[in-house]
């Protein structure tokens, strides 16, 4: 089938991996012209955009230059590098976009924590900043979590419990940060209950949640996310809590104009914060989990956001399926063997296989594993649920 692209109604995607690819392959089957802009001319998102620009995308005037030449009528980000430069961008061309202030500080987790002190519905772990150079903090109660301001994808975070992993933990968090970047957040490891994350869309102020999506941990020391599933088993009540706190959250950060990934963790009905990311979700959350759930194209929704012609969705209408992903690695060993025979099950979306050796994780890596996704509109298939007891009951352990 031909698509009908018109080059007077283009977007500008800054960035140039996995997400980048999924929102050109979006804009094209919404007949929006694509331009990517990466540092690297081989990236993995020439092909799928229209016309990729192999630029230096710190350099901020010479993008604003280049999208006012092409005249660009939207502007998104692919990751958290790369919000503040497009909310720049936007601001430059009077285009929507996040507030430029907000995104030069919203990824920055001790900035989010202290901003979402506000919010009564919401609990927080307690925390400290500590700087690279500075002497050690003295921690009054282990354990805690050690992890940069700036990352996300569980890059260069630990859980310790002694004064010795805490050195450990605060090196393999500088080893895991930009060059430029020197501030780690410690903060009390809230122990029990489940972690989960919110996808939403904010547009001139008003937020919607869209999905609510359980996680598949590793657990400590570095929580590394194993599986996700659409919609989270959470009561009602929970959900409603979820809808209601998630808008204030955001509001009170100045996040809009954007998609959003919220990580939180729920503890008996106490929702904690973990951490906002003023983007998609990875993972294969934001796409395709979230519209293989919903029957809502969110990343239509984020493009629409970036273009200024966004309609709030009716949630009340979305389909009621669920989709999920299991990450084949060491550490979920007990799904090879369904993994290698996934073929043969109806519920099976897509299945992805990069080598025979099943290999442990320490971070989020979603395209480069194995791993399948599942859709079934009668609930979670009864063949991963078998095994997903395994896994809780291997977590318990830990």
């Amino acid at each position: 089938m031909s698509i009908n692209i018109n080059r007077h109604k283009s977007i500008a995607i800054i960035g140039s991996g996995e997400m980048a690819v999924i929102i050109a392959d979006e804009a094209r089957r919404m007949g929006i012209y694509s331009h990517s802009f990466s540092n690297n001319p081989i990236d993995r998102v020439v092909g799928h955009s229209d016309q990729h620009h192999n630029v230096d995308i710190f350099n901020i005037n010479q993008l604003v230059s280049i999208c006012r030449e092409l005249c660009i009528s939207g502007v998104i980000s692919t990751t958290e590098l790369t919000v503040s430069i497009a909310a720049k961008i936007a601001h430059e061309l009077s285009l929507n976009g996040m507030p430029v202030d907000v995104s030069e500080m919203v990824t920055d987790k001790g900035f989010v924590r202290a901003k979402v002190s506000t919010v009564d519905s919401i609990k927080q772990p307690t925390y400290c900043i500590w700087n690279v150079g500075d002497r050690l903090p003295e921690i009054l109660k282990y354990p805690v979590v050690v992890k940069p301001t700036s990352m996300g994808g569980k890059r260069g975070v630990s859980v310790v419990g002694t004064d010795k992993e805490l050195e450990s933990a605060i090196n393999y968090s500088v080893e895991n940060m930009p060059a430029l970047k020197t501030r780690i957040i410690i903060e009390e490891y809230i122990s029990g209950g489940k972690e989960y994350s919110v996808e939403s869309l904010s547009f001139h102020g008003s937020h919607k949640v869209i999905q609510v999506t359980e996680k598949i941990t590793s657990g400590p020391p570095h929580c590394v996310e194993l599986g996700h599933m659409q919609p989270a088993e959470i009561s009602e009540k929970i959900r409603r809590e979820i809808e209601s706190a998630i808008p204030k959250l955001l509001s009170a950060v100045g996040v809009d104009n954007t998609t959003s990934h919220t990580e939180i963790k729920i503890v008996e009905e106490d929702i904690y914060l973990i951490e906002i990311n003023a983007r998609s979700g990875g993972d294969h959350i934001a796409y395709p989990l979230t519209e293989l759930s919903t029957g809502y194209k969110y990343i239509q929704g984020a493009i629409d956001i970036a273009m200024g012609g966004y309609e709030e969705p009716n949630t009340d209408k979305f389909s009621r399926n669920h989709s999920g992903i299991i990450f084949i690695t060491k550490q979920t060993s007990q799904f090879k063997y369904l993994f290698e025979e996934c073929e043969k099950y109806s519920w099976l979306y897509e299945k992805n296989k990069t080598s025979e050796e099943l290999k442990e994780i320490i971070n989020n890596q979603a395209f480069d594993t194995n791993y399948m996704i599942y859709k079934s509109d009668e609930g979670i298939p009864h063949e991963i649920k078998r095994l997903l007891v395994e896994q809780n009951r291997w977590e318990a352990k830990l």
